[in-house]
């Protein structure tokens, strides 16, 4: 306990840091002369720079500290399409873990036609500080290989229809003895899946990376079969909402609802927390429902702050929608827009969970 609060510390310490370091830079700004010519240069050179390179931390009871960077290329194929993004990135924890990925979101043909696609692959090392609820400790290695790609086309204003498919390889082992009747007597296996699914799509945000007004809505499934080469055969249904909504000159709030429905799914690829906070695959249930509520206020041009809270719920199999299945969470942040032109920015948040979960992460973007 006395170490989760000490990391939570720590946490705290480097977010209240990060503002500060921010009011700071701002105020010598308001305080100083103007730049010189050279410096006037080489800051429009980096707003205009097609190149981004962003730092990547993550921090919190499963992986340890993470660290890395992701590099990217921005580009426009035309005046009508956002921005497209194509980069990779990699890191690095503590803990021995290391993945690898590569990847990107494009939007031409006026934007009627989108893409995403990524691969990663690596291996995670995992310590489950309260596996499945259970109160027991779980060191786990997964192998990780995966490969998604999702084309989607305008077939009326705001919406879009298409497919994807997935493909992913790892393994997972229990690094002692009782480690691996833990994963074995939960059913948490490797496993070797690939699927087909469709995605419908609505989107009437006015900017894909920091939109101010607006909504985003899609619905998704993936059919993981045998017969395309997995292991095993289920199916996953997705449901995602997102609504923007400008309350105050400088103020925007973010609501967040989505859904996870699984059928015959292995333990491993059942739906699962994934708020801030939480560790992927340390709960586990067959259904999910989240809700997220964000209030972004932007303090400075470039630079601003946010207060979220949420919850998710896992269910079925005998699971409701309480008690113990309930997870909530709530936090603060920072972010900075590293690219005005295109409102690109990073993100500085700490969220907490219950009992001991907590999360600090620096990322490219906002998380919904």
């Amino acid at each position: 306990m006395e170490d989760t609060q000490r990391k939570a510390s720590r946490c705290l310490a480097a977010l209240a840091a990060s503002i500060c370091l921010v009011a700071h830079a701002q105020e010598q700004g308001q305080h100083e002369s103007q730049p010189q010519e050279e410096d006037k240069g080489a800051m429009a050179q980096h707003a205009r720079s097609p190149w981004l390179l962003v730092p990547l931390v993550s921090s919190g009871p499963k992986l340890g500290t993470s660290v890395g960077a992701m590099g990217a290329y921005i580009h426009r194929f035309d005046e009508a399409s956002p921005p497209s993004l194509i980069g990779v990135q990699a890191k690095y924890s503590n803990t021995g873990s290391s993945t690898v990925g590569a990847g990107g979101k494009l939007y031409f043909n006026e934007d009627r036609d989108r893409v995403v696609v990524g691969m990663a692959g690596g291996k995670a090392t995992n310590d489950y500080l309260d596996f499945l609820g259970t109160g027991l400790e779980v060191h786990d290695d997964e192998q990780i290989r995966g490969y998604f790609l999702r084309y989607q086309h305008r077939v009326m204003p705001h919406l879009y229809l298409g497919v994807q498919a997935v493909r992913s390889n790892y393994g997972v082992d229990g690094v002692d003895v009782l480690s691996d009747q833990i994963l074995d007597e939960a059913g948490i296996t490797g496993v070797d899946a690939a699927g087909l699914g469709i995605a419908l799509s609505y989107d009437s945000r006015d900017n894909q990376h920091n939109p101010s007004s607006g909504a985003y809505a899609q619905l998704y499934n993936v059919a993981f079969r045998e017969s395309l080469g997995g292991d095993v055969s289920y199916d996953v249904y997705n449901a995602d909402w997102r609504w923007y909504v400008r309350t105050g000159e400088n103020n925007v709030v973010a609501l967040h609802a989505s859904a996870r429905w699984t059928h015959d799914a292995p333990a491993s690829r059942e739906a699962t927390v994934q708020m801030r906070g939480y560790t992927r695959g340390q709960y586990l249930g067959k259904n999910s429902l989240a809700f997220e509520a964000e209030n972004r206020y932007m303090f400075r041009p470039q630079w601003g702050g946010k207060v979220f809270a949420g919850a998710t719920c896992l269910y079925g199999d005998g699971k409701s929608c309480s008690g113990d299945n309930l997870y909530p969470m709530a936090g603060l942040g920072a972010f900075y827009i590293i690219k005005p032109k295109e409102n690109m920015l990073v993100s500085v948040d700490y969220a907490k969970g219950s009992g001991d979960n907590h999360g600090f992460y620096i990322r490219f973007g906002h998380s919904f």
